[in-house]
C-alpha cells in the first residue's frame, strides 16, 4: 500500500492596509516626542500624518470586507491625543 499525502487546505493571507500600519507608527512616534518640550515641534508634522493616514487606513478597511481596522484606530487614537498634548504645550509657551 502506497502512501498518498492529504490534500492541504489553501493558506489564505490576511488582508493587510499599509496606511493603518503608517498610522499606527507615526501616531506613537508623535505621540513621544510631543511629551518633549524643544524637540516637540518634530510632533506636530507627524501627529498630522498619522491623522491623516489613520482616516484613509479607516476608511480603505471598511470597503474590504474582513480587513482589520483596530490598528487604524489605534493609530488615530494616538496621533489625536499627541495634536492634544502638542496644542497644549503650544498654548502653555505662549
Amino acid at each position: 500500500m502506497a502512501y498518498q499525502p492529504q490534500p492541504q487546505p489553501a493558506y489564505q493571507a490576511q488582508p493587510s492596509n499599509g496606511m493603518a500600519v503608517a498610522s499606527m507608527v507615526l501616531g506613537i512616534v508623535g505621540l513621544v516626542f510631543s511629551f518633549i518640550p524643544i524637540i516637540g515641534v518634530i510632533a506636530w508634522p507627524l501627529v498630522i500624518l498619522g491623522i491623516i493616514f489613520g482616516g484613509v487606513g479607516l476608511s480603505k478597511a471598511n470597503e474590504v470586507p474582513g480587513s482589520p481596522k483596530g490598528m487604524a484606530i489605534a493609530g488615530l487614537t494616538c496621533s489625536l491625543v499627541g495634536l492634544l498634548i502638542c496644542i497644549i504645550w503650544a498654548a502653555a509657551i505662549s
